[in-house]
């Protein structure tokens, strides 16, 4: 099955073979190719860690009749996307490409695709993973990504940074890039003119713009092409480097500065909560685990610490970045994947005919699904009726870990206190009703402040 976020490159593409992961190298791409094999550049940033693994092999049956040439890559735990990262996954992303930039020209190669797409997390980091993109260097020629790379990477870090976090899910709108213009215009003055904001960002976004408009005058013509060095190239990057290196996240939420002070569960609950957790996952076995409403993510930390890969879904971009920031420091940090995103609202099938990229159901589904503190949410505020809820996690899980909170807690008080309107039925004998038709009730856990722990697996 060919891969439908591929199709775009002409120099190859990617397919599946009975589970098996596969990129045809197409014509016009294997001189390239042949060319970055023959100088041992793909084991250099392989070996490096940079560039995600790929054996050559026979054509396989399946393939598209143009492949001349056959790579074997890993199959990746999970593909995510840019509207979905942390603000400093992608600004790792983002570094990784210049890294792989500043190793690749001295050998007369470089990126001639600087997508956010070709970096994934590949469950030890993360990783290049489109192996095409490496391509001789055109000689004298500015870099032929750099447009691409400012605005897949700089323009959506400088209006997050400097404007909000919460500007990262614009990406779904911009799915080939954040316009450099709308990037500049979110810099106050006193910005603009820091260096490498101006040269690459506000220059960059004004001299886009008068090109374009020059072009529709002469009717298309082409204008000169400056040269550029290779000394001249590396400067390039290595100002990049300077510039994203220093664009960090100002005045975050201090929502949950304080989470241990606050939050609902003492330390015994949080205790008999991570006991319960291990039991299941020691009896399931999990490979893959989606921890919904992960919050900061200590119960993704635990199913990960039993062996388990572990996408961290949270709402909260600051609660994403937390958990990103404290996984680095954590032994189980290649474990976990943390993405922000509303489950009311998750991520669709975007690009071209909605296949290109796919919908979080579409990457699923899970071994195993945490939903702890979560449902309550779902149901008071987004309004949505257990049964859907239901149905939905029997589409992205085989087992799912729910935690259903009583009519008469504080948070669900609170939540109705909000309310002026009647709301959804939300009770024990409801929420029985809604999974019992899709799951078997495996196993439960009573929490001292009402609160029920409650292990279900599909039928």
């Amino acid at each position: 099955m060919t891969d439908f976020g591929s199709f775009r490159d002409p120099a190859g593409s990617v397919f599946s073979v009975d589970g098996k992961l596969f990129r045809s190298v197409f014509p016009p791409g294997i001189k390239d190719f042949e060319d970055a094999r023959g100088k041992a550049v793909f084991r250099k940033l392989i070996a490096a860690g940079l560039l995600i693994d790929h054996q050559e092999v026979q054509i396989p049956k399946g393939a598209p009749e143009e492949t001349v040439c056959c790579l074997e890559h890993p199959v990746l735990p999970f593909v995510s996307y840019p509207w979905e990262w942390p603000f400093s996954l992608l600004k790792d992303a983002a570094l990784l490409q210049l890294d792989i930039m500043e190793r690749l020209i001295p050998q007369g190669f470089w990126l001639r695709d600087a997508s956010a797409f070709n970096v994934q997390y590949d469950g030890s980091g993360l990783k290049l993973i489109d192996t095409l993109s490496i391509g001789k260097r055109v000689p004298d020629s500015p870099w032929m990504a750099y447009g691409q790379f400012c605005a897949h990477f700089l323009a959506p870090l400088v209006m997050a940074a400097f404007g909000d976090i919460r500007l990262l899910g614009l990406w779904r709108n911009f799915i080939d890039g954040f316009p450099l213009d709308l990037a500049a215009s979110h810099l106050k003055w006193k910005n603009r003119f820091r260096p490498g904001l101006f040269m690459h960002l506000v220059l960059h976004a004004y001299f886009q713009k008068n090109a374009q408009r020059r072009e529709k005058l002469t009717q298309g013509s082409s204008s000169k092409t400056p040269k550029a060095t290779d000394r001249g190239l590396l400067g390039l990057v290595r100002s990049l480097r300077r510039t994203i290196s220093h664009i960090s996240l100002r005045n975050l939420s201090g929502m949950w500065r304080d989470y241990e002070t606050y939050r609902i569960y003492n330390t015994n609950e949080i205790h008999a909560k991570t006991e319960f957790l291990t039991r299941i996952i020691e009896r399931v076995q999990p490979k893959m685990v989606w921890d919904l409403g992960a919050n900061v993510g200590e119960f993704s930390q635990t199913a990960a610490s039993l062996g388990a890969f572990v996408v961290s879904i949270e709402q909260d971009p600051v609660c994403a970045e937390m958990i990103y920031h404290s996984n680095k420091r954590q032994a189980v940090q290649s474990r976990i994947l943390p993405l922000t995103m509303d489950i009311a609202n998750p991520s669709p099938g975007l690009g071209w005919n909605g296949c290109e990229r796919l919908s979080l159901q579409e990457r699923g589904p899970a071994d195993l699904v945490l939903a702890l503190a979560l449902i309550h949410h779902l149901v008071l505020s987004a309004c949505i009726p257990l049964n859907r809820i239901a149905h939905w996690f029997s589409e992205i899980a085989k087992s799912v870990v729910v935690e259903f909170v009583p009519p008469g807690d504080p948070m669900v008080l609170k939540l109705l206190s909000n309310r002026h309107t009647g709301h959804l039925p939300y009770n024990p004998m409801v929420f029985k009703d809604a999974f019992d038709p899709f799951f078997e009730r495996v196993d439960e856990w009573q929490l001292t402040n009402g609160r029920t722990i409650i292990w279900y697996r599909r039928f």
